[in-house]
């Protein structure tokens, strides 16, 4: 009987695992991935209301702009990813041409990007992060802290962020902790935000990882 039990277990958390990896990239205040999986369960365990999305886009705050733009060509997802990415890798080459010098730096001071700390000794160089896209389905509202639902519509309108996470706890060539950085990104949610007549609302994405040195060494 304890052998079943613990194949039960196994058994469910590989489901766990494959309904993890279908849901994309879990970041702490938001998750899912419209462009990996679209059965992503939200907080209270129910399916992406896709419903309530399609009529929020038909009758809700953006019907207008909607219907202004349906002779506008959509734009292909993948192509927005690549120039995300893209866009992203230039940013961080821009930060390491500021610490050299180079005037074309200036592009670490575009959004998106954590603001520099002068106690952080080289900043994100010291600490090993990952970057990746995701149009995230769910999230935690920074106004207000109850959750909300991400409006996405695959391919009609996706909202697509860049995330970078810290890999490592402490830094390297000196001694110190990673401590990771968050920017806030204003979306489309469902319930309809406090922040704007628009619905859309602030939810915080890794945007980083700094070095804090121990101030004793």
């Amino acid at each position: 009987m304890c052998s079943i039990s613990i194949t039960y277990c196994v058994y469910l958390a590989l489901i766990a695992s494959c309904l993890a990896s279908e849901c994309g990239p879990r970041l702490k205040y938001a998750w899912g991935d419209a462009l990996q999986g679209s059965d992503c369960p939200g907080p209270d365990g129910s399916p992406y209301p896709r419903h309530l999305v399609n009529r929020a886009l038909k009758s809700g705050p953006w019907s207008q702009s909607a219907r202004q733009g349906r002779g506008v060509r959509t734009l292909d997802p993948a192509l927005m990813r690549r120039a995300l990415l893209e866009a992203h890798a230039g940013y961080a080459e821009g930060t390491i041409k500021l610490q050299s010098g180079n005037r074309t730096a200036r592009a670490s001071n575009l959004p998106g990007l954590s603001p520099g700390n002068p106690n952080a000794c080289g900043g994100a160089r010291l600490c090993r992060t990952r970057y990746n896209t995701t149009a995230p389905m769910y999230g935690v509202s920074l106004t207000s802290g109850q959750p909300v639902t991400i409006v996405q519509k695959f391919p009609d309108l996706l909202q697509q962020v860049v995330f970078e996470v810290c890999e490592t706890s402490e830094c390297s060539v000196i001694r110190g902790s990673c401590t990771q950085t968050y920017v806030p990104y204003l979306f489309l949610v469902l319930p309809l935000g406090p922040v704007t007549l628009t619905g859309q609302d602030y939810v915080l994405v890794e945007s980083g990882c700094v070095c804090k040195p121990d101030p004793v060494s």
